[in-house]
């Protein structure tokens, strides 16, 4: 509590690392709704997997969040711990999985994960946090993107 009365961080931070939270959020919802009607075993368990890591990052910056000062709401905190919420999912596609659509999701994370790494102001602490978690959210999607195609291919082929 005193180390928040004598060093106050900025606004803009705190708005950064928020955005990042919510940005988390929807991603992870998104990728729980659509591994729940997949077929594909194997992909449904892959989604479900990078939903956990998202919601484990989202509860760390939460934390930190916290730590730094800012003010998240219980309705947020609770959100985290739910399956998937009634909003529209990122990936509609009749049941099959497209790629391109898939990586809105990618692509929504990773820019906000950017904008917070080019704050000049980041703390050289939250900094690591935020590079370790973009570094394995992008590890993540690569394995889902490996897995992807292969299915496909497998497919295609008819093996």
């Amino acid at each position: 509590m005193i180390a928040s009365l004598v060093h106050k961080t900025p606004a803009v931070i705190l708005d950064k690392l928020t955005r990042l939270l919510n940005a988390l959020q929807t991603v992870k919802n998104n990728y729980e709704q659509t591994a729940l009607r997949i077929r594909n075993k194997q992909l449904s368990l892959s989604l479900l997997a990078l939903a956990q890591e998202s919601k484990q990052y989202a509860n760390e910056l939460m934390a930190h969040i916290e730590t730094l000062g800012g003010k998240l709401g219980e309705q947020l905190k609770t959100d985290f711990n739910r399956m998937g919420s009634g909003d529209e999912p990122l990936v509609t596609t009749d049941g099959k999985m497209d790629l391109r659509e898939m990586n809105l999701g990618e692509q929504l994370l990773m820019k906000t994960y950017r904008e917070i790494l080019n704050e000049p102001f980041l703390y050289d602490n939250i900094r690591r946090i935020i590079r370790y978690q973009q570094n394995g959210l992008m590890h993540c999607f690569s394995q889902l993107k490996m897995l992807y195609s292969t299915l496909l291919k497998t497919r295609v082929d008819g093996i």
